[in-house]
């Protein structure tokens, strides 16, 4: 019996679902769930986006474009990943308007911007994620205390979980679980983004076994 996709995941209004029922109807049940209305007042929603609903690269690289990203080349497999490199966020903006690297889509994956940026406040985290142990822990955790060695920005020393994502259409991420195991929520500012979840009682399909 192979993999199979099928099912619809819920749509709810968050502003209409109360935290004990956030947790009773899906947390508790591992159940995924897409919720509407909480980004309504995000400054990424106003200073990210164009006003004809598209993303807004100029802003992001006139007040970003020096930090230093993550970039993933989705049609490049290395191992069990993709391929990665490092550049600055005005060259990986710069790509995208070339269309890319040939017929590659480049990702930018992983960028620590709340940690790289604490004073751009760029959403609120709704009520139903704000019980994060992971990044509470490594607010106050430094892998490294060197700043010779390691300034405060980068990577190696930012050691949170709050990403920032970006990516032209076409650009993907492997099949994969989160970070730890752990519970996770992901909010789109600006286009579309398909996920495809694997239900627990075909976990055991993706893993690696002898014939």
């Amino acid at each position: 019996m192979g993999i199979e996709i099928g099912g619809q995941i819920e749509r709810v209004n968050g502003k209409e679902l109360s935290y004990v029922e956030f947790v009773e109807r899906y947390m508790s049940k591992n159940q995924p769930v897409v919720l509407t209305g909480l980004m309504d007042d995000w400054r990424a929603c106003r200073d990210w986006v164009t006003s004809d609903g598209r993303p807004n690269l100029e802003f992001l690289s006139t007040h970003f474009g020096k930090s230093v990203v993550q970039v993933a080349d989705c049609g490049t497999r290395e191992f069990t990943d993709q391929k990665r490199v490092e550049m600055t966020v005005l060259e990986f903006i710069d790509r995208w308007f070339d269309g890319g690297n040939g017929n590659s889509v480049l990702y930018l994956k992983d960028w620590h911007f709340v940690k790289e940026y604490p004073e751009h406040v760029a959403y609120k985290t709704p009520l139903f994620f704000c019980d994060d142990w992971l990044n509470l822990y490594l607010d106050r955790y430094r892998m490294h205390h060197s700043g010779d060695n390691y300034p405060e920005g980068n990577d190696v020393c930012c050691s949170d979980y709050r990403f920032v994502y970006m990516g032209a259409k076409g650009s993907w991420t492997p099949l994969h679980a989160d970070v730890f195991r752990s519970y996770s929520w992901s909010a789109n500012v600006c286009g579309k983004k398909r996920w495809l979840f694997l239900s627990p009682s075909q976990c055991h399909l993706v893993f690696d076994r002898h014939v």
